[in-house]
């Protein structure tokens, strides 16, 4: 064998050491398009099984390549370098009420839960966007930097904008498959943060558990462009195997919000990874 054809092998196989599982088949699903359409609206979802035959299916193609900005999804890596940084003791750090809302259009736009006492689990929970703008002022711009590009996070971009509102209006952007890559990072363990952060965010992450399945997930309002974009991203564990997703979607009509979980869901129900009923 050639030095040439020796080093080929070589730089594979530690391609295939250093991104376990990113190698997969992928499956077009464009007739689960039906759940959106059955909304009156239009997005992508992308799902990854994990496993010793690890598949990712697609639901809309083109926009599932297309970045939005992350909003409020963008709370799991800020709790992350929160928790890794030490800004934040845990799920269970406190935030002592009374809390500012925050106005969209000069209204309040979040649940009044916000405004209470709460701590970074509920601040998690009920997307309190103050709270984490206040982690943002402590963690630094610098840090994101860095961090974002360590994560191969979307686009990476932190600049050009306040630094407690770059994932709410930019410049920071992401695509449905990149969030997807990032939370099988996040399921491995394999981001660049301590691992009892990585525990933490994923325990503040469940949102059901029922049996043998646990459902992790945050959703995201982007308020800022027109037409608004809805997320929501997360992971089913079930029976062993353990399923990645993340849906974004159009948000034209008020109750489309609404949408963003059921059509995630009845998408999840159809692939298997959650039980029918």
């Amino acid at each position: 064998m050639t030095r040439l054809r020796i080093l080929i092998v070589l730089c594979a196989i530690s391609a295939s050491l250093l991104a376990p599982g990113l190698a997969t088949a992928e499956t077009q699903r464009p007739d689960l398009a039906r759940h959106f359409a059955a909304a009156g609206t239009s997005g992508t979802m992308v799902v990854h099984r994990s496993g010793p035959r690890p598949q990712t299916i697609v639901v809309g193609d083109r926009r599932s390549r297309t970045r939005y900005l992350p909003s409020s999804t963008f709370k799991i890596p800020n709790s992350l370098l929160a928790i890794d940084r030490g800004v934040a003791s845990g799920a269970e750090q406190p935030f002592p009420g009374p809390n500012p809302n925050y106005l969209v259009a000069g209204r309040p736009f979040l649940p009044v839960t916000c405004e209470g006492d709460l701590t970074l689990a509920t601040a998690f929970a009920n997307s309190c966007i103050p709270i984490y703008q206040q982690l943002a002022r402590e963690i630094g711009r610098p840090a994101y930097r860095t961090a974002l590009r360590a994560m191969d996070y979307g686009n990476e971009r932190v600049d050009g904008a306040p630094l407690d509102a770059f994932w709410l209006e930019g410049p920071l952007g992401i695509s449905a498959r990149e969030q997807v890559d990032f939370l099988e990072r996040l399921r491995r363990g394999a981001l660049p943060v301590s691992r009892r952060a990585i525990a933490e965010v994923r325990r503040m992450m469940v949102v059901e558990r029922n049996g043998d399945t646990v459902v992790r997930g945050k959703t995201g309002y982007v308020f800022s462009t027109d037409p608004a974009v809805g997320w929501w991203v997360g992971s089913v564990t079930r029976g062993g195997s353990e399923w990645t997703f993340a849906l974004n979607l159009d948000m034209t009509r008020p109750e489309h919000a609404a949408q963003r979980v059921p059509i995630a869901r009845a998408i999840l129900h159809d692939l298997g990874a959650l039980p029918n009923g």
